[in-house]
């Protein structure tokens, strides 16, 4: 049973917020509230949905006062449902949570005291792991997005020179203690209400989702603060639950517009054109390697091709990727 934020004052523990915003997560989401449930007692569950049309929340009218339901009549975004989340829970810290997740035992305790042994550390991030148990590596941890990271992306040089180095990885995965990093997976990641208040949340501007957290790390380094990433505390980690309900089309004008939308906002206008000039000449370029072999199977060639080629006429036409 979850006790009540109230009596847990009473007892004098810290209340923990934990924020998940759904969008038709099936039941990824029941999993991982059961999870909750049983492995963060004390927390104070919100919810927020994102206007879901499918069976997702329909186990939620049994969790009882203790939590707090948001139900939007629109999909508002990642970051809107967020702050949405952090501003109505009354714990200190906040952990922000994907639906595709499940907590494993003791991960909360372990963030929770990664903040408050340390109190230059404003936020941490937890480590995930694949249904094996496994680390899923590559995602845990990652740099800034830059110039260079993205030239490497978008013109192959990650395949052909893993090691390079502009977008080689931090190792910080392979630790076994918390580390000072730049950009933890934000699928688990546990924030000081201070630094969301001195930070002002979430940049509502990257909607649906995608960079609003790369920001979000931006701006909390900026002001000063440190981000770690504590791989004792683990989750289990099933992804790519959002890119069900899209298209491989939607997805990359999506992305790349609020990359777009990330570089011009921390880097400026010539940063942010160089980064479309570069994303655009990618995706043409896959477009027409698409027309030899799909990069995108079981995808026909054709459909691998126009992909890629749509995606970049949008964002050619498209004013919010005008850098």
């Amino acid at each position: 049973m979850v006790l009540p934020p109230v009596l847990v004052r009473k007892l004098g523990k810290r209340v923990i917020s934990i924020v998940i915003v759904n969008w038709n997560s099936g039941r990824l989401l029941q999993s991982c509230v059961q999870s909750l449930l049983k492995n963060a007692l004390g927390c104070q569950l919100i919810l927020v949905d994102n206007a879901s049309t499918d069976s997702s929340m329909h186990f939620a009218a049994a969790l009882g006062a203790d939590h707090l339901i948001f139900r939007n009549d629109r999909n508002v975004g990642l970051a809107a449902g967020n702050n949405l989340g952090w501003h109505a829970g009354k714990g200190d810290p906040v952990l922000f949570l994907n639906p595709d997740t499940e907590c494993l035992p003791g991960s909360i305790d372990f963030l929770n005291q990664t903040l408050t042994h340390d109190a230059g550390v404003w936020a941490a991030g937890g480590q995930l792991v694949g249904p094996s148990g496994k680390p899923q590596s590559g995602f845990n941890v990652r740099p800034f997005p830059s110039i260079g990271t993205v030239t490497a992306e978008m013109l192959f040089v990650d395949e052909v020179w893993p090691a390079n180095p502009w977008s080689r990885l931090k190792r910080a995965e392979n630790r076994g203690q918390a580390v000072d990093v730049e950009q933890p997976a934000a699928a688990c990641l546990m924030v000081a209400r201070s630094a969301l208040e001195l930070i002002g949340g979430f940049d509502e501007s990257f909607r649906p989702a995608w960079f609003e957290d790369v920001d979000l790390c931006r701006r909390i380094r900026n002001q000063g603060g440190r981000i770690q990433y504590q791989p004792k505390a683990r989750f289990l980690h099933h992804g790519g639950y959002s890119l069900r309900h899209l298209s491989g089309q939607e997805f990359l004008q999506i992305f790349h517009t609020n990359q777009i939308r990330y570089f011009r906002k921390h880097h400026g206008p010539f940063a942010a054109s160089c980064v479309k000039r570069l994303i655009l000449s990618g995706l043409f370029l896959r477009s027409a390697l698409s027309r030899v072999v799909s990069l995108v199977p079981p995808m026909s060639r054709g459909a691998s091709s126009r992909m890629f080629y749509n995606a970049a006429r949008h964002l050619l036409r498209s004013s919010e990727a005008e850098a």
